[in-house]
């Protein structure tokens, strides 16, 4: 059976591929420095609205964050995030490892509040400098339980942020999931006019790989941690010989001819599949009596299952299971299952059948 256990499982989109072989044999310089980054980048910033934005590529999602948070930051700062953020619990302390301690909060879904840092932000003026100073927020849209943040909600954290003079980091992941998501109001624009930085998801949105590094020169921090990426990046050993391939990539997703009748360019289209095909799974699974973890119109789709159950469904349609605070007290697990660019109608029309007969 087609396997729902990430978005990115296939390659690439035929129409990355196809710019690839069609560019394969040109000689270009390298490290990012050749003509296709140059006009993936301005495709970028024209796309985002930020004419001034700085953007760079980066091979995936963890140096993206490590490259972020250490570029925001001073080395005696930490960024602020949720308990369940994919730094705290996904990225085995890179973090860390690059000198910068993460200030988790109790917010639930990796979904950053307010009132959840305000804690640690009295505690940490309390304490001044016997203690790692905030010095930036950091989350993802979507959050990494496929929370879909509101523009009321973006608005707020940013508002809070900008009151105490914090960085804004919004790792993106999946940002064209959540910008795409039905239902949803945060605009990419909306994010790249408040965020200080931001990354655009190239490995989980049909491209082989690679994400975009986006960094507003508004603020003190943002033009510093422009000045800082160069060094950070290749001290990260992130800096990629042939960094012309994420331009190719980036270039083609966001070429302007791609556009469809709704203006979306190819990096929307793609999500906005993914995203289609989790709400019809989402929508079966509910129907067949599975509870959901939480209601998200993201590509990410989470339900509680009884454990027989989950490992049948994991070992028939490859979803990862994880421990969870069962609200029902009967010891369930989470299923998580994810869609992507590449699935097609019919294998989720098949994978609900087989739910339904569990």
């Amino acid at each position: 059976m087609h396997q729902l256990r990430n978005d990115y499982s296939e390659g690439a989109h035929p129409r990355i591929l196809d710019a690839l072989v069609r560019t394969n044999l040109e000689q270009t310089v390298g490290y990012g420095a050749d003509e296709h980054c140059a006009r993936a980048a301005e495709l970028i910033r024209a796309e985002i609205g930020q004419p001034d934005a700085h953007v760079s590529f980066v091979p995936g999602g963890t140096p993206a964050n490590i490259l972020a948070i250490t570029a925001l930051t001073e080395e005696f700062e930490g960024p602020l995030c949720a308990a369940d953020a994919h730094p705290t619990a996904h990225e085995t302390g890179a973090i860390e490892a690059h000198g910068r301690r993460l200030l988790a909060t109790r917010d639930p879904l990796g979904r950053l509040t307010c009132d959840g840092m305000e804690p640690l932000w009295e505690a940490a003026c309390a304490m001044g400098a016997a203690t790692t100073r905030p010095g930036m927020l950091y989350f993802s849209h979507t959050s990494e339980l496929g929370y879909v943040y509101t523009r009321a909600e973006f608005d707020a954290l940013c508002d809070w942020a900008e009151a105490r003079d914090l960085a804004i980091y919004v790792d993106g992941a999946r940002m064209a999931s959540g910008c795409t998501a039905q239902g949803g109001d945060l605009t990419i624009q909306h994010i790249a006019a408040r965020a200080d930085a931001f990354t655009l998801g190239g490995t989980k949105n049909g491209m082989l790989f690679g994400e975009a590094l986006v960094l507003s020169p508004r603020t003190a921090r943002g033009r510093r941690a422009i000045e800082r990426i160069p060094y950070l990046t290749k001290r990260a050993g992130q800096l990629t010989a042939k960094g012309r391939v994420m331009g190719v990539m980036f270039e083609a997703a966001f070429d302007p001819a791609t556009r469809d009748e709704t203006g979306a360019v190819l990096y929307w289209q793609t999500a906005r599949h993914a995203n289609a095909m989790a709400c019809r799974l989402a929508a079966g699974l509910t129907a067949a009596g599975f509870e959901p973890v939480i209601e998200t119109t993201g590509n990410q789709q989470f339900f509680w299952a009884e454990c027989e159950v989950a490992e049948r469904l994991s070992a028939a349609l490859g979803c990862e299971l994880m421990a969870g605070d069962d609200p029902a007290g009967r010891g369930r697990v989470i299923a998580r299952f994810v869609t992507s660019w590449a699935t097609p109608e019919a294998a989720v029309d098949e994978a609900v059948a087989f739910a339904q007969g569990l």
